[in-house]
């Protein structure tokens, strides 16, 4: 699940920095898919719910965890290389817009968005 194109971009020694933002349900198969990598880092975990964010966080504890993906991507942008969106679908485009502002890359569940607009912003940010 981790592109070796991101690895790359990152540096042939340099190990994959992820945040995740939604890590209940189908954001916890992709914070176990993706952490299973062996050069994947997770060092920051985001959930509303405080259940699935406990859950995330006993199993990677050197993680720091959030509530507001906007207070994450703020403090943590420059420890962070990778963003996981997997959030229900209404915050899709708003969390990977910013993490894509923040030049992050980005993996989004479907669908990406509500909205041509939303998809459109998303295009253009990803270049």
């Amino acid at each position: 699940m981790v592109s070796p194109e991101l690895l790359a971009r990152s540096g042939q020694e340099k190990r994959l920095r992820t945040a995740h933002i939604g890590v209940g349900n189908m954001g916890a198969e992709d914070l176990k898919a993706i952490a299973s990598h062996d050069r994947v880092d997770v060092v920051a975990l985001c959930d509303v719910d405080s259940k699935y964010l406990k859950a995330a966080s006993d199993r990677h504890p050197s993680a720091l965890i959030f509530s507001d993906y906007r207070v994450m991507l703020t403090e943590m942008g420059d420890r962070i290389d990778a963003v996981i969106v997997s959030t229900p679908d209404h915050t899709h485009a708003p969390a990977s817009l910013l993490a894509m502002e923040l030049n992050k890359a980005v993996y989004c569940q479907k669908p990406l968005a509500h909205r041509v607009e939303e998809v459109r912003a998303m295009k253009k940010l990803a270049g």
